[in-house]
């Protein structure tokens, strides 16, 4: 055995044992129950907050078999991560908006670490918080149960401020008496203002404040509210902080100012029939009725003029969470100091030192259940403050005795208390009606501090964890069918030499899988791997690859034929076909791994995950073509005795001699009239069919609860305000409903799609309890979608640029641009299919146009590389002749992979259904378009050109 042959065998022995090792746990861990898998996750995870976990935790609890499952979680060492398309979850970005005390940098990176802190704390497995760009922030959860409480958690802003109520006072002030409500009232019935002037005011600011108190009332938990009791109160004399009704008799209905339209007209005070059947009303307090009144005070106070006015006083006005008594709804309404470290009113110049206290001077928040002076068992929080929040603390409620005190979350109202003596102690308990899993999320946002900044969405994508299940059925079915028809025609072609490409196919995938799943075993001894992720996407990478890994053993195979059909023996046929295919399979794969790369650099989320699946194959399937295939076949041919080897009889178009260079006119108007049918689509249609992906919007999955059809539906939100609506039913749901849609719209506002939704009987299905592990959300800004609209553009220019570079290098510029020629009609015609048929262009269409770029100009390369051959060889033939001679030379490996790689799409269309569907349609359109091109297009316009500069 030669050096070579003995490096080829134990290269491919070390690779091949090293693939089954790194994907044996893999194997293993997935070969275990859903539901086993998830226990063996909730048995490490004893202070999980996911209620899933914690459900399950509770039944090994019982079972007694928390060892036995820990055991079992040991077995998810080094497996492959599944991306959030395969297992379910949440990815969302966010774009931060600094306040002015901070530069976007700053922001980010200390929203990035609150987040972090937040995440860790909800008990998500493996979740990813990272950086992307300048002022984004993106975050997957993987596996996450309850995608709201998930988000909610995430953005709130948990800024939580202790600040004393100026007014209402005990006195039981009327509101038009205080002086600065006085000011505001006169400012708005002033003789020269307009007639209706609040209604004038209330145009715009009425829209945006009723949004944000509708936004805190749903984010804030129901019927909380909050007492300030030091822990010393339970072991000492008791510190009476919480404010109670003294006497009936004292919560009379006061008069209001009877003048029309002012701001004290739409405040009452609160009527003892309401103090008795509410928790966060006092006598006294102030309230605003939830409709019209608070419509127009809010329109009020949010006038430049009329905040103007409470600035110069140091005061602003800020709502308790709502109430709901009988058919009304109310809140309690208040001014506190803007800025508690100075005076307000006449007293603005008085410098209050230590008065500041937020949530930044919490150091711990702790859960307890019920107290020693009460039988109720509900939850409440211990807020321990740091030494400087002590002191302040102590000196607020030392200085300020009898006055009242707020707490104040994310700008709402948790507790007004009066404050009877001064508390020492280090902590402070906050409490209420809220629930268990209210009290944990609370206590981890506090813990993990406020945001520095705002967060906007700019994209959000929820997958149910049954889709994910879904997709990988689907994607390991096609998978299957598709290795198992192309190795019946190899084999039936091939024969003997088909069963050696498909068992090189079979180690081609197996090493995709083992780099995948690295470190494997290895993570045990804490060894990191590559970070890579299997997407859905990925999986159609891997069955692409599966078509295009062919391709190379075809290269081989026929260059064999021609070497025997030459008189050369078995053994000098074999070294001579793989040392003249090798200069082509290098090509033609470098650079399709060309536009691997600029997809992997220029993608997104799962873009890159098929960009990184590809990349992997295209190196993998060049290892086992050039390196696997040849060793076995020369251990075959290793006895002295074996004079042939099987490589079947069987031949498309061989020995043809098809006339193409003489086509190629009639070819290019077949081009162009195609061309321009496809423009002519684009412009009657209005362009392409977009996706949110590009235009922004809101795409979810949704259950109709009346007989509806999908253009009826659609006529139905439409009609409820949603624009640029788009329907599709989905045909194998099973649940409850009448019938299951996926529905598009360009209004990226959840909350406006829900509500149309509900006006069409319509329930999204992360909200149906028998569906919501088939929800699917996805949600994507306008900024995103431009900047998504340039990166898919920058990808295709890039990767031709890099083509060009690359053809000039091995061949010759001319050569360059004509095959980018030829993958600019390959576009055009399959962009022109698309606007025909108005499919949905989204980033996975992108992939498939860039993987047609990588497809189509592998073709072209192998006929360039023929040409570059024979004509060193045929010097007494011109370019014409010579190019049809290569064409014809080459045909049937083009055939052959062709219909390898059309086989292989077109399963992965029958089968994987949804956005798959479509890459794989589109790559099917490419398949046979790119094959057109590299015979018709682009060598004949090698011919014109030399023509062309032979006649100047």
């Amino acid at each position: 055995m030669s050096k070579a042959d003995k490096w080829r065998l134990w290269t491919s022995i070390v690779l091949l044992v090293f693939s089954i090792v790194m994907v044996w746990p893999t194997m293993n861990w997935f070969s275990l129950s859903p539901e086993k898998r998830d226990k063996a996750e909730a048995s490490v995870q004893p202070e999980t907050e996911n209620p899933h976990l914690r459900n399950l935790l509770e039944e090994i609890q019982q079972g007694d078999s928390t060892e036995y499952y820990q055991e079992l979680y040991a077995q998810s060492d080094g497996v492959i991560k599944l991306g959030l398309d395969l297992q379910g979850g949440m990815y969302l970005s966010y774009m931060v908006e600094p306040t002015a005390e901070l530069n976007t940098e700053e922001a980010v990176d200390q929203a990035l670490e609150v987040i972090r802190n937040r995440i860790d704390e909800f008990g998500v497995s493996e979740p990813s918080i990272t950086k992307q760009g300048d002022d984004r922030i993106v975050v997957q959860l993987p596996g996450v149960r309850d995608p709201a409480r998930a988000r909610s958690i995430v953005e709130r802003q948990a800024l939580l401020e202790f600040k004393l109520i100026v007014y209402p006072t005990e006195e039981r002030a009327i509101p038009g008496s205080i002086g600065v409500i006085s000011d505001i009232d006169n400012y708005v019935t002033r003789s020269d203002a307009p007639e209706d002037n609040t209604e004038t005011i209330s145009s715009d600011s009425t829209e945006i404040m009723s949004e944000d108190t509708n936004s805190v009332a749903t984010d804030t938990p129901d019927e909380i509210t909050l007492d300030l009791t030091p822990d010393s109160a339970q072991e000492n004399t008791p510190i009476d902080l919480s404010e109670t009704a003294e006497s009936d008799d004292m919560s009379i209905d006061l008069p209001t100012p009877e003048r029309q339209g002012s701001l004290s007209s739409y405040i009452t005070i609160a009527p003892s029939d309401i103090i008795q059947r509410t928790k966060n009303i006092s006598p006294g307090d102030w309230v605003v009725y939830a409709g019209e009144d608070m419509d127009r005070l809010l329109a009020i106070i949010n006038t430049p003029d009329v905040d103007s006015l409470l600035a110069q006083e140091n005061l602003e006005f800020v709502f308790s969470k709502e109430d709901t008594v009988g058919q009304d709804r109310l809140r309690a309404l208040y001014l506190v100091p803007r800025d508690m470290g100075r005076g307000w009113e006449r007293n603005q110049g008085a410098v209050r030192e230590n008065y500041y206290l937020t949530g930044a001077n919490l150091s711990n928040v702790r859960i307890q259940m019920g107290g020693s002076q009460s039988i109720s068992r509900n939850p409440y929080l211990i807020l321990e403050f740091d030494s400087e929040g002590r002191d302040n603390w102590e000196k607020i409620t030392g200085e300020n005795v009898n006055e009242r005190v707020a707490i104040i979350l994310d700008g709402t109202v948790y507790s007004a208390a009066t404050i009877k003596e001064r508390i020492s102690g280090s902590g402070t308990r906050l409490s209420g009606g809220f629930s268990t899993e209210e009290s944990r999320d609370l206590r981890l946002i506090l813990n993990a501090g406020s945001l520095p900044a705002s967060l906007v969405i700019a994209e959000e994508q929820t997958i149910g964890p049954s889709l994910g299940q879904q997709a990988i059925n689907k994607g390991m079915l096609a998978g299957i069918v598709a290795l198992a028809l192309i190795a019946a025609f190899i084999i039936i072609y091939y024969t003997a030499g088909g069963v050696v490409a498909i068992l090189a196919l079979i180690f081609d995938m197996l090493i995709i899988m083992g780099v995948l799943c690295f470190p494997g075993p290895l993570a045990k001894l804490g060894m990191t791997g590559l970070n890579a992720t299997l997407t859905l996407p990925g999986i159609a990478g891997i069955i692409l690859t599966i078509g295009m890994a062919v391709d190379a053993s075809v290269l081989i195979y026929e260059r064999i034929r021609e070497e025997k059909r030459a008189g050369k023996g078995i053994r000098a046929a074999v070294k001579a076909g793989y040392s003249r295919a090798f200069v082509t399979i290098l090509d033609a794969n470098l650079t399709t791994l060309i536009t691997a790369l600029v997809l992997y650099r220029f993608g997104t989320g799962p873009i890159k995950g098929f960009a990184v699946t590809l990349s992997i194959g295209i190196l993998a399937s060049m290892f086992c073509s050039l390196v696997f295939t040849r060793i076995v076949i020369d251990l075959i041919l290793k006895n002295p005795k074996k004079t042939s080897f099987g490589l079947g009889k069987l031949a498309f178009l061989q020995d043809k001699h098809f006339k193409f260079v003489e086509m190629r006119k009639k070819a290019y108007l077949i081009s162009v009239i195609v061309i321009l049918i496809g423009a002519g689509a684009y412009f009657i249609n209005g362009g392409l069919n977009l996706s949110i992906d590009f235009t922004g919007g809101l795409e979810t999955n949704v259950i109709s609860m009346t007989e509806v059809t999908s253009s009826e539906l659609k006529t139905l939100l439409s009609d409820a305000g949603l624009e640029g609506v788009h329907i599709q039913e989905l045909m194998d749901y099973q649940g409850e409903g009448k019938g299951a849609f996926i529905i598009r719209t360009s209004e990226e506002d959840k909350s406006l799609v829900y509500s149309a939704l509900a006006t069409a009987n319509c329930q999204p299905m992360e909200q149906t309890e028998d569906s919501e592990d088939l929800s699917y959300i996805k949600q994507i800004g306008p900024r995103v979608g431009e900047e998504l609209r340039g990166k898919a553009a920058n990808a295709i220019a890039m990767a031709m640029f890099f083509i060009i570079l690359y053809v000039w290098y091995r061949f010759q510029l001319k050569w360059g641009i004509a095959a980018v020629a030829a993958l600019l009609h390959d576009i055009l015609i399959t962009l022109g299919i698309l606007a025909i048929i108005q499919m949905n262009v989204s980033l996975v269409i992108i992939a498939a146009l860039l993987t047609i770029v990588g497809y189509s100009i592998n073709d072209t390369i192998v006929v360039f590389d023929r040409i570059r051959e024979d004509r060193r060889k045929r010097r007494g033939k011109n370019l014409a002749e010579t190019v049809n001679i290569s064409i014809n030379e080459v045909l049937n490996r083009t055939v052959i992979t062709s219909l390898t790689t059309f086989m292989a799409t077109l399963i992965l269309f029958l089968i994987s259904g949804g956005l798959l569907a479509d890459f794989a349609f589109t790559l099917m359109i490419g398949v046979i378009i790119g094959t057109y091109s590299s015979i018709f297009v682009a060598s004949p316009i090698l011919v014109d050109w030399h023509a062309r500069l032979k006649k100047k």
